[in-house]
């Protein structure tokens, strides 16, 4: 029997459905209320992975996202940072801001693409099928082993032998379970994929 997961009791809702289907732990402070941080810890299934993720709410309109931040093992200094083009994107663009085109139109005009080995960014993202979940989801930002001053990696990502972390943001409280589904390959895709490259151990 398909389960039906509505949205009409809210984003919490929506939550907890996934973190029961994914058998994940749930650290919610204020369970009676929306408008309090909340996150679900997804352990990835025959890894020793686990995706965080966090919504934010904000008193500010519009300024509610959600993070889904992991941590791994590192083989090397390897960090990469990309995050949606937009207008203002190309007056840094003239003033030397770095930005690496790795040879797929429509991703490189959705998405500035940063990182320390240019080559190895677009090994990266040679795989087609992380390209069109990244796609899917054009306001995402995502970055691994790099500073970001809006999100510091949450605490229960951080695990024994792992201190590099890979996180992905979104904007607003995300109320689909097929997109927190999407989160959860999207991050896979992209956890195996730095494996592949060389940049995170087996």
């Amino acid at each position: 029997m398909t389960k039906m997961h509505s949205r009409m009791y809210g984003w919490k809702y929506v939550w907890m459905e996934f973190a029961d289907e994914y058998k994940a732990s749930v650290d919610d402070p204020d369970p009676d209320s929306s408008h309090t941080e909340m996150s679900i810890v997804v352990p990835v299934a025959e890894s020793d992975w686990s995706l965080v993720y966090t919504m934010h709410p904000s008193k500010q309109a519009g300024s509610e996202h959600t993070t889904i931040e992991t941590c791994y093992t590192p083989a090397d200094d390897f960090k990469f940072a990309i995050h949606p083009e937009k207008w203002t994107d190309g007056f840094s663009k003239m003033l030397g801001m770095q930005d690496i085109i790795i040879g797929h139109e429509e991703f490189d005009k959705s998405f500035i693409i940063k990182g320390n080995d240019e080559q190895r960014v677009k090994d990266l993202f040679s795989d087609a099928a992380l390209r069109r979940l990244i796609l899917d989801e054009p306001t995402t930002q995502l970055w691994a082993h790099v500073e970001n001053s809006e999100k510091a990696p949450a605490a229960k990502a951080l695990r024994g032998g792992s201190n590099r972390s890979a996180i992905m943001r979104v904007k607003g409280a995300v109320d689909d379970f097929e997109r927190l589904k999407a989160f959860y390959n999207l991050k896979f895709r992209l956890l195996k994929s730095l494996q592949r490259i060389g940049a995170a151990s087996n």
